[in-house]
Formats: C-alpha cells, sequence, structure tokens
C-alpha cells in the first residue's frame, strides 16, 4: 500500500514538474524578441539602399519592434509566417526608445520580415585624415547601427558593398582582422563583418577608409609582384651556381 502511494506521488510530481517546464518555455516564447536582424546596404554614386531581413517574436498583441528607421523611406514590407494587419509599419517610442513596428494576426509566434528601405545617410561618408595619399582620393565611409527597440538583438550582420570604382584601403572598426570578409559581388568590393549581438539601446559601427580603384593601380600591384619574383629567381640562379661549383671543387 505504502509503495503504491509513493508511486503516485512521485507520479504526480513528475506531472506538476512536466506542467512549470512547459509553462516556462511557452513564457519564454512570448515576444517580443529579436533572433537575428542582418542588413546588406548597396552604395552607388546616387542612391544608398538597404535590404533588412529580420527573425522576431511577436508579442501577446502581434507586435512586432524594429530598430527605428529614421528618416528612411520604406519601399517594401513582406512578412512570413504570419499575416500583416496593416499595410505599413507605425513609428513610436517604448521605454524611451523609438521604434519601427508593425502588427501580424498571430501573437507569440516566429516571423520573418523582410523590408527594403531607401535614403541618405545610411552610411555616412566624409573626407578622410589620409587625404590625397595613394592609391587615390581616401574617404571614410561609417555605418552606425542603434538597436533602438526594448529588446536585445541576438544576432546582427551586416553585408556593405561599394559603389563601383571604389577599394577597402583599410578597416579601423572592427578591428580584429579575422572578423572581417572580403569579397567581390557584381565586379563590387564588399565587406562583411563576422556578426554580433546588440543589446537593447546599444549600437554597433563598421568603419572604414575608402579609396578609388584607378585601372593603373592593378598594373603597378602586378609589376611589383613581378619584379619580386624575377628578383628571387635571379638570387636562386645565383645560390645553385655557387652550389655546383662547390660540389665540382
Amino acid at each position: 500500500m505504502k509503495r503504491n502511494q509513493k508511486t503516485r506521488s512521485a507520479l504526480f510530481c513528475s506531472l506538476i514538474l512536466l506542467g512549470l517546464l512547459c509553462h516556462n518555455r511557452i513564457w519564454a516564447e512570448e515576444g517580443p524578441k529579436i533572433k537575428t536582424y542582418s542588413e546588406v546596404i548597396t552604395l552607388t554614386k546616387d542612391t544608398q539602399t538597404m535590404k533588412v531581413q529580420a527573425e522576431c517574436v511577436s508579442d501577446p498583441e502581434g507586435f512586432v519592434y524594429l530598430p527605428s528607421r529614421g528618416k528612411l523611406s520604406v519601399k517594401e514590407l513582406m512578412v512570413k509566417g504570419s499575416e500583416l494587419k496593416k499595410p505599413m509599419g507605425e513609428d513610436g517610442k517604448l521605454k524611451d526608445l523609438p521604434y519601427f513596428r508593425i502588427q501580424v494576426d498571430k501573437p507569440n509566434t516566429s516571423v520573418t520580415v523582410s523590408l527594403v528601405f531607401e535614403g541618405k545617410d545610411i552610411v555616412k561618408e566624409k573626407e578622410s585624415r589620409l587625404g590625397e595619399t595613394y592609391p587615390g582620393r581616401v574617404t571614410n565611409y561609417t555605418r552606425t547601427f542603434l538597436n533602438t527597440t526594448p529588446v536585445d538583438i541576438a544576432k546582427y550582420s551586416i553585408s556593405l558593398q561599394l559603389p563601383e570604382g571604389k577599394d577597402i584601403f583599410r578597416v579601423t572598426k572592427p578591428a580584429k582582422f579575422e572578423d572581417l570578409k572580403l569579397s567581390v559581388k557584381g565586379g563590387c568590393k564588399q565587406i562583411l563583418p563576422k556578426a554580433a549581438s546588440v543589446k537593447a539601446g546599444s549600437s554597433y559601427e563598421l568603419v572604414l577608409d575608402v579609396c578609388e580603384q584607378p585601372a593603373s593601380r592593378n598594373v603597378a600591384i602586378w609589376i611589383v609582384c613581378g619584379g619580386v619574383a624575377v628578383f628571387f629567381l635571379v638570387k636562386r640562379k645565383d645560390l645553385l651556381k655557387k652550389t655546383s661549383k662547390n660540389k665540382q671543387d
């Protein structure tokens, strides 16, 4: 009899524990949250375009909070995983932090938001301290991302594509070289720093100096590399002659 009572008590406790775990899991999924937030910025001589993709969790009212858009205009807005209640988002403030939010028809739900912004000063350009120097006029590019939402961004990433004819001269932020990835897309240079978490109210900066990319620059690099290669070949030839002569002696 006592054994049966112990078994029932253990089963009852297990059910309570399971219920608590399920409750905590449901509570943990309640939003708002921003799991990932990625920016792809394309710069041309005339325009600046930014494509944003964010994986978020809506709050109990179906709101999804995103960083403030400032003076940027929204060209496109799409949502996967739920339906928009309104065709466009709205600006507001929460805990003294400005936000841009949308409302979907499913509360506490994971959704993917895709946005396209256009405007000025997404990336700020100014004269670099290097000024007129080789390999051409150098300017400073700064992208300052502000997480103005009341929630943390678990994983923020940025991809910056330079205008045609521009090259990366040096990167100031992030400082660690291993955190950077350089590539070419459509003939234009682009930089992809390593993803980072950005707390609510905090910021992330990408700072780099950009130079002009004249056609003569690539030719000059090949001439220098070729000269170095010839120098080492001549040195190696002299060394082989000396070694051969020593063996004959």
